[in-house]
């Protein structure tokens, strides 16, 4: 996406005489403009209103304030064209319109924070695009997982476990199919397929992925999601056919539910002393590992006893994680379970109910 960004635009502005700093100041401007983005794509529709009472800057709030009132593309494109404040101006005058007019096109449409800034940011050099690039890096660091219930019942989320075995068939099937269609046909599937599919479009690009689901799942029907689920499934067929994609066997990626409430249960019933000493020396990745085996009441007392920079490290470290197959669940909660038996051993604490349930998931046979 930031070649194509970068070509056209750039090609415009790259002779103009607009000094580093002002191209500083228009590149925070981008940034706010993509949080705009953001509110309003959400239908914070006080937000736009609220943000062009607040803006300093003549040419967003005069664009704000169209689209408070309900204006379009179109509008904002006429009226930046007949108001006369807005012509004959400087170079960098000319830049900030650029960047303006570029970032209110997008909020209009409705488009991603992310596909905001980087349109915007294509106007001011590839430097910025890097600049742009690391903004969004740091924003999907602070996301929060988000759980999609399944809304549309159908043979994609099958499909996308099965191609999740070979990574680069889902991948080779996503890119086919278009991050749009895609996002589409996820609209209707739950959170484990968006987790597995999002990784195909690189860490920036899987966030748009998933966050375009999430948009759209309240803004098509659920026939419109079927229709994209149909296309992308003959998309997939027809990699098949060319023997471009191979779907193997499906290797199961939910945990035992055997298994997950003995290892809740463990959790639950372990003093508050051991578990907050073994699961703050834990790596966060091997603890994020472990908790796809528990149930939501042993990850809120797990997250409950770290400090808040812990917590956040988890929880950064779930985001990043597709959902595991299941002998990969049960393997983490094994050495999970045989660790925090240590840590009981090691205080010498008395040896009840937890300590019993900790040494037979760790003897649990492996499947």
């Amino acid at each position: 996406m930031i070649p194509s960004l970068a070509g056209a635009d750039w090609g415009r502005w790259k002779a103009v005489p607009v000094s580093r700093q002002k191209k500083d100041a228009l590149f925070e401007l981008a940034c706010r403009i993509a949080g705009i983005a953001e509110k309003a794509r959400q239908g914070d529709h006080a937000a736009l209103a609220a943000a062009a009472k607040a803006e300093r800057r003549k040419a967003l709030r005069f664009g704000l304030e169209l689209l408070a009132d309900g204006g379009e593309a179109e509008a904002l494109d006429l009226a930046f064209d007949l108001d006369p404040a807005f012509k004959d101006l400087e170079a960098a005058d000319r830049l900030e319109l650029a960047v303006t007019r570029k970032g209110l096109f997008s909020i209009a449409a409705r488009e991603h924070p992310f596909v905001a800034l980087r349109r915007t940011a294509a106007l001011l050099g590839l430097e910025y695009l890097d600049k742009a690039e690391a903004w969004m890096q740091a924003s999907v660091k602070k996301r929060k997982r988000r759980n999609q219930p399944l809304l549309v019942p159908g043979d994609l989320p099958d499909l996308v476990r099965t191609l999740a075995v070979d990574g680069s068939s889902l991948e080779r099937a996503l890119r086919a199919g278009g991050r749009s269609l895609s996002a589409a046909a996820l609209a209707g599937c739950p959170q484990e397929s968006v987790d597995l599919a999002a990784p195909a479009f690189g860490t920036i690009g899987g966030a748009i992925l998933a966050d375009d689901a999430f948009y759209l799942r309240g803004k098509l029907s659920g026939d419109e999601i079927a229709q994209a689920q149909s296309a992308v499934l003959d998309v997939v067929a027809s990699l098949e056919e060319g023997g471009e994609v191979e779907l193997s066997e499906e290797e199961q990626l939910y945990g035992d539910p055997a298994f997950v409430e003995e290892l809740s249960r463990a959790v639950l019933s372990a003093g508050e002393k051991p578990l907050k000493a073994y699961c703050k020396g834990l790596d966060a990745r091997l603890l994020a590992m472990a908790m796809q085996g528990m149930e939501p009441a042993a990850h809120e007392k797990i997250l409950g006893l770290l400090t808040k920079k812990e917590e956040n490290r988890v929880l950064d470290a779930i985001d990043a994680m597709i959902l595991l197959p299941r002998r990969e669940i049960e393997d983490a909660g094994r050495a999970f379970a045989g660790g925090l038996l240590a840590a009981l051993e090691k205080l010498r604490l008395a040896l009840g109910e937890a300590a019993e349930r900790l040494a037979k998931l760790r003897d649990w046979p492996t499947t």
